[in-house]
């Protein structure tokens, strides 16, 4: 399962970059400090989430490797609530967080794996 381990860091640190620049766009053009702080808590929870996913995966295929025939569930629902706990979090508080931002940076963790993705296994060819 070094797969896992290897995607998750990458994972990790292409999405620190894009919270520095977000953080630096923020402090750099106030004027759209919202958007990027928007963007911030969208990535912010996108990341939690894909954490969360793998962490969900890995008990799964423990499961199954030990031969455990108990049901073990993917935590769609409490992925579903920490994204929607972002987006009320945004539409209560317009002036701090963007909720376009916010609803568009919600899926930047799933994009980013895909792109991390084609470049692992293009680099192991």
């Amino acid at each position: 399962m070094s797969e896992l381990w290897k995607y998750r860091r990458v994972l990790t640190r292409a999405t620190l970059y894009f919270l520095a620049l977000c953080f630096l766009g923020a402090a750099v053009f106030p004027q759209y400090r919202s958007i990027a702080l928007g963007m911030v808590l969208g990535s912010s929870v996108s990341l939690a989430n894909s954490f969360y996913l793998g962490y969900k995966v890995q008990k799964v295929l423990d499961s199954v490797e030990g031969g455990g025939s108990k049901r073990v569930n993917m935590g769609f629902l409490t992925r579903a609530a920490l994204s929607v706990l972002a987006v009320v979090l945004a539409y209560k508080r317009p002036e701090t967080f963007n909720l376009y931002a916010v609803a568009a940076t919600l899926v930047l963790a799933q994009f980013l794996l895909l792109f991390i993705g084609i470049r692992l296994s293009r680099k192991q060819e």
